[in-house]
């Protein structure tokens, strides 16, 4: 992916459009600005940040909450007293931000009670992590100097995710997005489109198509012949956008089914009601597209089906939007747009036929992981995450934090081998344990942070835990 950006339009009652997008940020061009809106609609400016945190961060403030681990005690979570500690600026009291376990139930984040981040996503506990993940909130309320559209007066609270899994895993090669997006207009907006702009571009971005399966609500691009010039060469991976979760009509209080996938041309955007109706899955003129804007639905692979190689077109640089609508949305109402990003490479020498032929396999796990909570949030579909995963042995550690040295020492088994990683998930040492019940680690040449440790015993079990270097 070169680019991706969110779209966002409705009309009141009179018919007037209400228009917000993004593209390249050319110029300094803009429709969004970072920061959230009080509930009538006013911008606070002081928020300009991405709050990030890792499930080993997580980890070791639930095993010491006194650590004050700093992605922890800063988290934007309602109400944090500590927040100010670690930003130039405070927190309002009553505004709902991230999302947090709240260990008391009190709606205030207070990671001294226990309190942690956590992923929020609807239909899910409040309780999970993944591997790595990023909040921040911004909002279309300023200037429209990308559109020229006026604003929609829309809160934007954006998760980004991702899960560590096994190499090769198709959950190892996602990024999640939720855009949580909350209408903080005082009048209802009909005709309504939730979109994203994709500007894909598969190492040489000159020679793509473009895809769509509607069954599954995915989207992709693939490279237009097996000879990448300049990129991949000779095995150009099939980069996929899954539309995870589309927005609900407040009309109807049902999801919204009808959705579009056109290619885009933003050379020749000059007016709001264009990017309109690129939303609305027709041409810059307002005319129809074929299928109702739901272009390129079949496999390229079957030339009887419906793609940019059934019609015989020239490979290029592919640029499109797929968005949802139309649909109602009353004042105050919250709603959301979940998306995978993934990729396809089927070995490194891996042809596009051979990805394209995966591909619905792969986005099989990705929806199915979502659909189910990522299984309670060991996050892999078919193995072990290495930062959030399943425990079975009971191990112990000390010291924790440690300096030159700690002790692994397992319980009721013997250890086989000892996996050292560090916060990012990457694997640092790989340790025997001899079938011993306690192994010494010589940690002095470590860098201070946090780390964790994978132990596997000799009858098949393992246990996790998060360390920290001081």
């Amino acid at each position: 992916m070169k680019s991706a950006g969110l779209w966002l339009a409705g009309k009141d009652s009179g018919g007037n459009l209400r228009l917000s997008t993004q593209l390249y940020n050319e110029n300094g061009k803009t429709d969004f600005y970072p920061g959230y809106l009080s509930a009538d609609g006013i911008p606070d400016t002081a928020f300009n940040l991405i709050a990030n945190v890792t499930s080993m961060e997580v980890d070791a403030h639930i095993a010491d909450p006194f650590l004050q681990v700093p992605a922890v005690y800063a988290w934007p979570g309602k109400g944090n007293p500590f927040f100010s500690n670690f930003h130039n600026f405070d927190l309002p009291f009553n505004t709902q931000l991230a999302g947090f376990y709240d260990k008391f139930g009190d709606n205030q984040y207070n990671p001294l009670d226990g309190d942690y981040p956590v992923l929020e996503l609807r239909g899910c506990p409040l309780k999970y992590n993944a591997d790595e993940a990023m909040w921040f909130p911004f909002h279309d309320v300023g200037a429209h100097t990308q559109s020229g559209g006026e604003p929609m007066n829309m809160e934007i609270q954006t998760q980004f995710f991702g899960f560590d899994c096994q190499e090769g895993s198709p959950v190892d090669r996602v990024v999640y997005v939720v855009y949580k997006l909350i209408n903080r207009n005082t009048i209802p907006l009909d005709s309504c489109y939730f979109g994203v702009f994709l500007d894909f571009e598969i190492g040489n971005g000159d020679d793509d198509f473009i895809g769509s399966d509607p069954a599954r609500q995915m989207v992709y691009a693939y490279n237009g012949d097996d000879l990448d010039e300049g990129g991949f060469e000779n095995s150009p991976p099939v980069m996929a956008v899954d539309l995870l979760r589309g927005p609900y009509n407040n009309a109807t209080d049902e999801p919204v089914d009808e959705w579009h996938f056109v290619p885009v041309d933003d050379s020749n955007l000059n007016s709001p009601e264009q990017y309109y109706n690129v939303l609305a899955g027709r041409n810059l003129n307002g005319t129809p597209l074929p299928n109702n804007g739901l272009m390129y639905t079949g496999d390229p692979l079957n030339p009887a089906q419906w793609s940019e190689v059934s019609d015989g077109n020239t490979p290029g640089e592919r640029k499109a939007m797929a968005s949802f609508g139309p649909f109602t949305m009353f004042p105050g109402a919250v709603n959301e747009l979940v998306l995978g990003y993934f990729w396809v490479r089927n070995g490194a020498s891996g042809t596009v036929a051979e990805n394209l032929s995966v591909l619905a396999a792969n986005d099989t796990h990705v929806q199915a992981q979502f659909d189910n909570c990522f299984s309670l949030f060991d996050g892999c579909p078919s193995g072990v995450s290495t930062n959030t995963p399943a425990s079975d042995l009971p191990i112990s550690v000390s010291p924790n934090p440690f300096a030159d040295w700690v002790q692994v020492e397992c319980e009721t088994s013997s250890i086989h081998s000892i996996f050292l990683y560090d916060a990012t998930g990457r694997l640092l040492r790989t340790i025997s344990g001899n079938g011993a019940a306690a192994v010494t680690i010589q940690t002095g040449d470590l860098p201070r942070g946090m780390y964790g440790l994978h132990v596997r015993s000799n009858d098949g079990r393992s246990g996790y835990l998060s360390i920290i270097h001081q």
